[in-house]
């Protein structure tokens, strides 16, 4: 599907897996299908995706935490060229802020922009 470390567009991520080619979490038929993260709001990504408080980042961090299946994650390149790092799946999510507040440093956002962290785990 994805080669590792190649570089794709939104509209080729889109084409291939579905959902919103502006959203960081697309969802399509209730599911979340890819994570294409900026670097500069997920300085820890892949292994954590931070969500902020906005009502579409909220509920695509609630379903992306209790997915079991696996994502392809992507990460920020240029404008609209995304790395394909691996296929990554939710291991736990923290909400609080006092469990948020390490993975969110260098994030830009206040601990209250944030709404939760999913810690990710490689998926072979």
């Amino acid at each position: 599907m994805f080669e590792l470390n190649k570089d794709y567009s939104r509209e080729n991520i889109h084409q291939t897996v579905g959902g919103n080619k502006d959203s960081f979490l697309p969802a399509s038929n209730g599911k979340i299908v890819a994570a294409c993260l900026r670097l500069e709001l997920n300085p820890r990504a892949p292994e954590y995706i931070v969500c902020n408080s906005g009502a579409s980042a909220r509920a695509a961090g609630l379903t992306l935490s209790r997915q079991a299946e696996p994502v392809p994650v992507f990460i920020r390149q240029d404008s609209d060229r995304y790395r394909f790092v691996g296929h990554f799946a939710a291991q736990e999510t923290y909400t609080t802020q006092v469990e948020c507040t390490p993975f969110t440093q260098g994030a830009g956002l206040t601990p209250s922009q944030v709404s939760r962290v999913i810690k990710m785990r490689p998926h072979k």
